[in-house]
């Protein structure tokens, strides 16, 4: 086999290598450009039809977005068979322009009620006299850490409320809780504390009822 027909391959690589350009050029496919070759106009099937003689009304869709129920509104099927409002309902749904009729108050039987919450409710048993109290009220301004509001009812057997009311601790205990939890509200981070004042902020805001 010849040389020169092996060698041949090898030299048109190498001439096509030096034969392509180095330099960089700039070519059509930028954004702009892009964005304006794809600007096509729309084809004449998708315009609407200008020839036709329809109203201005029939080419118009109203499609208003959809509001937010009001919590104040019960639906009808939701509403007890005693609701005053099932039957003023029905009243306008078959006579419109028929009167009201004067409201007859009915008193709600065990039936229609909803199920009574079982919470723990604590009966008053007015176990304590005078002597007690007075000796609650020594206890607390002796040795107030001692004698917690927890550990004065658990003694006497009543409610913590009871305690607070009747035996309420001295002012230098209190001034030393707050100055514990200044202390310990010091040692915050930025995150807690603010947390925690956004917290007081909604409680506000459902004591108001604003939320």
């Amino acid at each position: 086999m010849d040389l020169r027909s092996l060698a041949r391959p090898l030299a048109q690589l190498l001439t096509t290598a030096r034969r392509t350009p180095l330099t960089p050029k700039r070519g059509h496919k930028t954004t702009a450009r892009t964005k304006r070759a794809l600007k096509i106009a729309p084809h004449d099937s998708f315009l609407p039809d200008r020839t036709a003689a329809s109203p201005a009304a029939d080419s118009i869709i109203y499609n208003p977005p959809a509001s937010e129920a009001s919590p104040a509104h019960t639906p009808f099927l939701f509403l007890p068979p005693s609701d005053p409002r099932r039957s003023a309902f029905l009243r306008i749904r078959n006579h419109p322009r028929a009167p009201a009729p004067a409201p007859t108050a009915q008193p709600p039987t065990e039936a229609d009620m909803p199920p009574r919450m079982r919470y723990k409710h604590r009966k008053p048993r007015y176990n304590l006299q005078k002597e007690d109290v007075a000796e609650m009220k020594r206890l607390r301004a002796e040795d107030p850490i001692e004698w917690s509001v927890a550990r004065l009812s658990q003694r006497f057997d009543c409610s913590e409320v009871f305690v607070k009311m009747a035996a309420p601790a001295p002012q230098e205990h209190l001034a030393w809780l707050k100055g514990k939890m200044d202390r310990k509200t010091a040692r915050w981070g930025p995150m807690k504390a603010q947390a925690r004042e956004d917290r007081k902020r909604r409680a506000d805001l459902v004591y108001r009822g604003d939320l």
